[in-house]
């Protein structure tokens, strides 16, 4: 993935003369690449739409979707148990931002955006207790939980061509997070955790990163 950034960023800067912003009217599409490093997860890259109501005014929709999935043994060879987990996250975030200065290639631009979120995990449990092997044990566990957040964020665009652009966003705000009540069953019996919620200022649901965008028209 690095190297592939690496790659795009000496290619657009072969073509900088060509570069124009957006104006009113121009649809944009991009995708936001995490620098992480793979390890059992997929993360598709965050995609955002915008659509431009004046040369310097933006409307947007941001979406992301990311999971996880994992396989845990327990036991010896011959008398084994497994942990199957599962999980899933997804949020979307709709706002606005204004650009400003700048020049012909290069667009700063401050957000203001509403960001919901959602997520989801299942665990089953193969003659496993939640510790370690246990012969005839066997178990789902079901938990999730959403969020809620009012964000602030400052990026900018750089322009390579006339319809391509990389930039950049940091974000900070408000989040609300809410655990539903979780759900235990242990060889059909079941048993349920309360959930709970909290609440902070911090870095916002804006995945900070490498972005890659186009117009669309």
């Amino acid at each position: 993935m690095k190297k592939t950034i690496l790659l795009l960023v000496a290619v657009a800067f072969g073509f900088t003369s060509f570069a124009q912003k957006p104006s009113e009217g121009n649809l944009l599409t991009e995708a936001n690449f995490s620098l992480n490093e793979w390890n059992n997860e997929f993360s598709l890259p965050s995609l955002r739409f915008r659509y431009f109501l004046a040369d310097d005014l933006a409307v947007r929709v941001d979406l992301s979707l990311s999971g996880n999935s994992e396989e845990n043994n327990f036991g010896t060879t011959d008398a084994s148990g497994m942990q199957e987990i599962s999980s899933s996250d997804f949020s979307m975030r709709i706002g606005a931002e204004k650009h400003w200065g700048g020049n012909e290639k290069f667009s700063p631009f401050a957000s203001a955006m509403l960001g919901f979120g959602s997520n989801s995990s299942t665990e089953t449990w193969t003659n496993y207790d939640g510790i370690g092997y246990a012969d005839g044990v066997n178990a789902e566990v079901e938990s999730g939980g959403s969020s809620f957040g009012i964000l602030l964020g400052l990026g900018a665009d750089y322009w390579i061509t006339k319809s391509f652009y990389m930039g950049t966003e940091l974000g900070w705000g408000w989040i609300s997070n809410t655990e539903d009540d979780g759900t235990t069953k242990i060889n059909g019996n079941t048993t349920t955790t309360l959930g709970g919620s909290s609440s902070g200022f911090g870095e916002g649901m804006i995945n900070s990163g490498f972005r890659v965008g186009f117009i669309l028209k």
